[in-house]
Protein backbone atom coordinates (compact mmCIF):
# COMPACT_ATOMS: atom_id res chain seq x y z
CA UNK A 1 0.00 0.00 0.00
CA UNK A 2 3.11 2.48 0.51
CA UNK A 3 4.07 1.90 -2.72
CA UNK A 4 0.73 2.56 -4.21
CA UNK A 5 0.73 5.79 -2.41
CA UNK A 6 4.22 6.97 -3.01
CA UNK A 7 3.18 6.25 -6.65
CA UNK A 8 0.41 8.59 -6.42
CA UNK A 9 3.16 11.29 -5.37
CA UNK A 10 2.19 10.79 -1.64
CA UNK A 11 5.05 11.82 0.78
CA UNK A 12 5.79 9.41 3.81
CA UNK A 13 8.82 10.69 6.07
CA UNK A 14 8.56 7.64 8.44
CA UNK A 15 7.23 4.40 6.68
CA UNK A 16 6.95 2.53 9.70
CA UNK A 17 4.48 4.77 11.31
CA UNK A 18 2.49 5.22 8.27
CA UNK A 19 2.32 1.33 8.34
CA UNK A 20 1.33 1.64 11.96
CA UNK A 21 -1.46 3.66 11.17
CA UNK A 22 -2.85 1.82 7.78
CA UNK A 23 -2.53 -0.98 9.68
CA UNK A 24 -5.01 -0.07 12.97
CA UNK A 25 -7.05 2.38 10.80
CA UNK A 26 -7.51 0.84 7.64
CA UNK A 27 -7.13 2.38 4.08
CA UNK A 28 -10.28 2.59 3.44
CA UNK A 29 -11.10 5.13 6.55
CA UNK A 30 -8.46 7.02 5.82
CA UNK A 31 -9.23 7.41 1.58
CA UNK A 32 -11.91 9.66 2.98
CA UNK A 33 -9.09 12.14 3.81
CA UNK A 34 -7.27 11.52 1.57
CA UNK A 35 -10.10 12.60 -1.65
CA UNK A 36 -9.47 16.16 -0.92
CA UNK A 37 -5.42 16.51 -0.59
CA UNK A 38 -5.83 15.05 -4.73
CA UNK A 39 -5.49 16.24 -7.69
CA UNK A 40 -8.72 16.77 -9.74
CA UNK A 41 -8.10 15.25 -12.14
CA UNK A 42 -9.23 11.91 -10.98
CA UNK A 43 -5.64 10.34 -11.35
CA UNK A 44 -5.50 9.58 -7.62
CA UNK A 45 -2.34 11.75 -7.86
CA UNK A 46 -1.62 13.68 -4.32
CA UNK A 47 -1.30 17.62 -4.66
CA UNK A 48 2.80 18.58 -4.69
CA UNK A 49 3.98 18.73 -1.44
CA UNK A 50 1.27 16.50 0.10
CA UNK A 51 2.68 14.34 3.39
CA UNK A 52 0.81 11.11 5.06
CA UNK A 53 1.24 13.41 7.82
CA UNK A 54 -1.18 16.18 6.01
CA UNK A 55 -3.76 12.59 6.14
CA UNK A 56 -3.24 11.82 9.68
CA UNK A 57 -4.03 15.47 10.89
CA UNK A 58 -6.81 15.36 9.17
CA UNK A 59 -8.34 12.18 10.30
CA UNK A 60 -7.30 13.29 14.05
CA UNK A 61 -9.17 16.94 13.83
CA UNK A 62 -12.07 14.95 12.37
CA UNK A 63 -12.38 12.59 15.27
CA UNK A 64 -11.81 15.52 17.98
CA UNK A 65 -14.59 17.31 16.00
CA UNK A 66 -17.22 14.78 16.18
CA UNK A 67 -16.63 14.33 19.82
CA UNK A 68 -17.23 18.03 19.95
CA UNK A 69 -20.12 18.16 18.47
CA UNK A 70 -21.63 15.07 20.05
CA UNK A 71 -21.11 16.70 23.10
CA UNK A 72 -23.24 20.00 22.37
CA UNK A 73 -25.61 18.06 20.39
CA UNK A 74 -26.27 15.49 23.34
CA UNK A 75 -27.62 19.21 25.13
CA UNK A 76 -29.80 20.01 22.12
CA UNK A 77 -30.80 16.79 22.13
CA UNK A 78 -31.78 17.01 26.24
CA UNK A 79 -33.33 20.21 26.13
CA UNK A 80 -35.82 19.35 22.83
CA UNK A 81 -36.86 16.00 25.37
CA UNK A 82 -37.62 18.38 28.35
CA UNK A 83 -39.37 20.51 26.04
CA UNK A 84 -41.09 17.86 24.37
CA UNK A 85 -42.83 16.78 27.72
CA UNK A 86 -43.11 19.90 29.16
CA UNK A 87 -45.20 21.77 27.22
CA UNK A 88 -47.27 19.07 25.94
CA UNK A 89 -47.72 17.49 29.55
CA UNK A 90 -49.02 20.32 30.65
CA UNK A 91 -51.23 21.19 28.05
CA UNK A 92 -52.42 17.45 27.21
CA UNK A 93 -51.50 15.25 30.48
CA UNK A 94 -48.78 12.79 30.94
CA UNK A 95 -49.67 10.40 27.75
CA UNK A 96 -50.18 13.14 25.13
CA UNK A 97 -47.80 11.32 22.38
CA UNK A 98 -50.50 8.61 22.45
CA UNK A 99 -52.91 10.92 21.50
CA UNK A 100 -53.62 10.86 17.71
CA UNK A 101 -55.60 14.00 17.71
CA UNK A 102 -52.70 15.60 18.45
CA UNK A 103 -50.78 14.49 15.27
CA UNK A 104 -50.51 15.74 11.21
CA UNK A 105 -52.09 13.26 9.13
CA UNK A 106 -49.65 13.28 6.84
CA UNK A 107 -46.72 11.92 9.18
CA UNK A 108 -49.40 9.53 11.22
CA UNK A 109 -48.17 6.28 9.66
CA UNK A 110 -44.01 7.16 11.44
CA UNK A 111 -46.07 8.39 14.73
CA UNK A 112 -47.78 4.56 15.10
CA UNK A 113 -44.33 3.37 14.40
CA UNK A 114 -42.68 5.45 17.23
CA UNK A 115 -46.01 4.50 19.43
CA UNK A 116 -45.89 0.61 18.66
CA UNK A 117 -42.10 0.17 19.34
CA UNK A 118 -42.64 1.80 22.80
CA UNK A 119 -45.47 -0.31 23.24
CA UNK A 120 -43.19 -3.21 22.83
CA UNK A 121 -40.31 -1.83 24.48
CA UNK A 122 -43.02 -1.14 27.74
CA UNK A 123 -44.04 -4.90 27.57
CA UNK A 124 -40.35 -5.78 28.57
CA UNK A 125 -38.67 -2.96 29.92
CA UNK A 126 -35.31 -3.00 30.61
CA UNK A 127 -34.66 0.20 32.01
CA UNK A 128 -35.07 0.42 35.82
CA UNK A 129 -37.38 3.36 36.04
CA UNK A 130 -39.75 1.70 33.18
CA UNK A 131 -39.46 -1.49 35.11
CA UNK A 132 -40.68 0.44 38.64
CA UNK A 133 -43.66 2.64 36.45
CA UNK A 134 -44.91 -1.00 34.99
CA UNK A 135 -44.69 -2.97 38.90
CA UNK A 136 -46.53 -0.06 40.71
CA UNK A 137 -49.22 0.61 36.99
CA UNK A 138 -49.54 -2.73 35.52
CA UNK A 139 -52.66 -1.48 33.87
CA UNK A 140 -50.75 1.00 32.37
CA UNK A 141 -49.84 0.21 28.73
CA UNK A 142 -47.65 2.89 27.93
CA UNK A 143 -45.31 4.53 30.30
CA UNK A 144 -45.71 8.35 31.09
CA UNK A 145 -43.54 10.96 28.48
CA UNK A 146 -41.34 11.45 30.92
CA UNK A 147 -40.08 8.04 30.62
CA UNK A 148 -41.37 7.68 27.10
CA UNK A 149 -39.20 10.37 25.82
CA UNK A 150 -36.41 9.10 27.51
CA UNK A 151 -35.57 5.58 25.55
CA UNK A 152 -36.10 7.67 21.94
CA UNK A 153 -33.54 8.27 20.09
CA UNK A 154 -32.47 11.91 18.68
CA UNK A 155 -34.22 10.63 15.11
CA UNK A 156 -37.13 9.44 16.42
CA UNK A 157 -37.21 12.29 18.45
CA UNK A 158 -36.98 15.02 15.93
CA UNK A 159 -39.52 12.27 13.96
CA UNK A 160 -42.07 12.92 16.93
CA UNK A 161 -42.03 16.70 16.79
CA UNK A 162 -42.33 16.90 13.12
CA UNK A 163 -45.01 14.52 13.35
CA UNK A 164 -47.20 17.21 15.62
CA UNK A 165 -49.44 19.29 14.37
CA UNK A 166 -48.74 22.98 14.04
CA UNK A 167 -50.99 23.92 17.24
CA UNK A 168 -50.14 26.67 19.60
CA UNK A 169 -48.04 24.26 21.87
CA UNK A 170 -45.65 23.23 18.76
CA UNK A 171 -45.28 26.83 18.39
CA UNK A 172 -44.21 27.78 21.82
CA UNK A 173 -41.58 25.66 21.75
CA UNK A 174 -40.79 27.12 18.65
CA UNK A 175 -40.64 30.16 19.25
CA UNK A 176 -38.28 29.56 21.94
CA UNK A 177 -36.04 28.39 19.54
CA UNK A 178 -36.29 31.40 17.32
CA UNK A 179 -37.95 29.44 14.32
CA UNK A 180 -41.11 28.46 12.78
CA UNK A 181 -42.04 25.24 13.61
CA UNK A 182 -41.86 23.95 9.78
CA UNK A 183 -38.50 25.22 9.60
CA UNK A 184 -37.58 23.34 13.32
CA UNK A 185 -38.65 20.01 11.60
CA UNK A 186 -35.63 19.87 9.46
CA UNK A 187 -33.32 20.74 11.19
CA UNK A 188 -33.73 18.36 14.12
CA UNK A 189 -34.13 15.55 11.56
CA UNK A 190 -30.54 16.25 9.52
CA UNK A 191 -29.22 17.32 12.64
CA UNK A 192 -30.02 13.80 14.18
CA UNK A 193 -28.44 12.51 10.64
CA UNK A 194 -25.49 14.28 11.83
CA UNK A 195 -25.05 13.09 15.15
CA UNK A 196 -25.64 9.13 13.46
CA UNK A 197 -22.58 10.31 11.44
CA UNK A 198 -20.21 11.04 14.74
CA UNK A 199 -21.65 7.99 16.59
CA UNK A 200 -20.85 5.61 14.07
CA UNK A 201 -16.79 7.15 14.39
CA UNK A 202 -17.96 8.79 10.21
CA UNK A 203 -16.46 11.39 8.63
CA UNK A 204 -16.89 14.95 9.19
CA UNK A 205 -14.82 16.81 7.23
CA UNK A 206 -15.53 17.27 3.38
CA UNK A 207 -18.61 15.42 4.13
CA UNK A 208 -21.64 16.39 2.16
CA UNK A 209 -24.58 16.21 4.35
CA UNK A 210 -27.26 15.78 2.02
CA UNK A 211 -29.78 13.26 3.64
CA UNK A 212 -33.09 15.28 4.59
CA UNK A 213 -31.48 18.80 3.95
CA UNK A 214 -32.68 21.60 5.99
CA UNK A 215 -34.62 24.63 5.35
CA UNK A 216 -32.10 27.88 5.68
CA UNK A 217 -34.85 30.42 7.03
CA UNK A 218 -35.16 32.99 4.34
CA UNK A 219 -37.79 35.13 6.24
CA UNK A 220 -36.62 38.56 8.22
CA UNK A 221 -37.83 37.71 11.27
CA UNK A 222 -35.93 34.17 10.96
CA UNK A 223 -33.08 34.76 9.08
CA UNK A 224 -29.19 34.69 9.96
CA UNK A 225 -27.49 37.61 10.15
CA UNK A 226 -25.26 37.40 7.08
CA UNK A 227 -26.12 35.72 3.95
CA UNK A 228 -25.50 31.79 3.96
CA UNK A 229 -24.00 29.67 1.21
CA UNK A 230 -26.59 28.05 -0.99
CA UNK A 231 -24.82 24.40 -0.17
CA UNK A 232 -24.87 25.31 3.49
CA UNK A 233 -28.09 22.72 3.91
CA UNK A 234 -25.57 20.08 3.40
CA UNK A 235 -22.01 21.23 4.87
CA UNK A 236 -20.21 21.22 8.39
CA UNK A 237 -20.40 25.13 8.44
CA UNK A 238 -24.31 24.92 8.53
CA UNK A 239 -24.32 22.16 10.82
CA UNK A 240 -21.87 24.41 12.88
CA UNK A 241 -24.42 27.68 12.45
CA UNK A 242 -27.66 25.50 12.90
CA UNK A 243 -26.33 24.02 16.11
CA UNK A 244 -24.86 27.27 17.67
CA UNK A 245 -27.96 29.26 16.95
CA UNK A 246 -30.05 26.49 18.69
CA UNK A 247 -27.22 26.96 21.93
CA UNK A 248 -27.58 30.44 21.92
CA UNK A 249 -31.29 29.95 22.36
CA UNK A 250 -30.83 27.89 25.81
CA UNK A 251 -27.74 28.13 26.79
CA UNK A 252 -25.50 31.58 25.79
CA UNK A 253 -22.37 31.43 26.13
CA UNK A 254 -21.34 28.11 25.28
CA UNK A 255 -18.07 27.32 24.16
CA UNK A 256 -19.22 25.24 20.92
CA UNK A 257 -18.19 27.55 18.16
CA UNK A 258 -14.78 28.29 20.57
CA UNK A 259 -13.91 25.09 20.39
CA UNK A 260 -14.79 24.75 16.89
CA UNK A 261 -12.35 27.15 15.83
CA UNK A 262 -9.73 26.54 18.23
CA UNK A 263 -9.43 22.57 17.06
CA UNK A 264 -9.46 24.04 13.20
CA UNK A 265 -6.27 26.11 14.35
CA UNK A 266 -4.80 23.45 16.18
CA UNK A 267 -4.88 20.91 13.58
CA UNK A 268 -4.82 23.73 10.10
CA UNK A 269 -7.02 21.96 8.30
CA UNK A 270 -8.73 23.97 5.49
CA UNK A 271 -11.89 24.89 6.89
CA UNK A 272 -13.33 25.89 3.34
CA UNK A 273 -13.41 21.91 2.66
CA UNK A 274 -16.65 21.70 5.38
CA UNK A 275 -18.59 24.67 3.42
CA UNK A 276 -16.30 27.67 5.82
CA UNK A 277 -15.90 30.70 4.18
CA UNK A 278 -12.18 31.70 3.05
CA UNK A 279 -12.72 34.09 5.79
CA UNK A 280 -14.36 32.48 8.54
CA UNK A 281 -12.56 33.86 11.34
CA UNK A 282 -14.18 37.31 11.08
CA UNK A 283 -17.19 36.75 9.01
CA UNK A 284 -18.48 32.99 9.69
CA UNK A 285 -22.41 33.12 10.83
CA UNK A 286 -22.16 33.25 14.70
CA UNK A 287 -19.48 36.09 14.77
CA UNK A 288 -22.59 38.56 13.78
Amino acid sequence: MLTLLKSRNLLIPDEARATRYLDSIGYYRLSGYMYPLQLADRSHRFVQGTSFDDIVRAYKFDKQLRAIVMEYMERVEVVLRAKLTNYYSLEHGFFWYTDENLFDRKYIGQWQELLEKLQQEFKQPKELFLKTFKRNYPDEPFPPSQMALETLSLGELARLFRALLTDQTKRQIATEFQQAPSTLDTWFLWLANVRNVCAHHGRLWNRILSADRPTIPSRKQFKFAVDMPDDANTTMYGAVALINHLLQCFNPGNAFTVKVEALIREYQVDATKMGFPAEWETTAVWHH
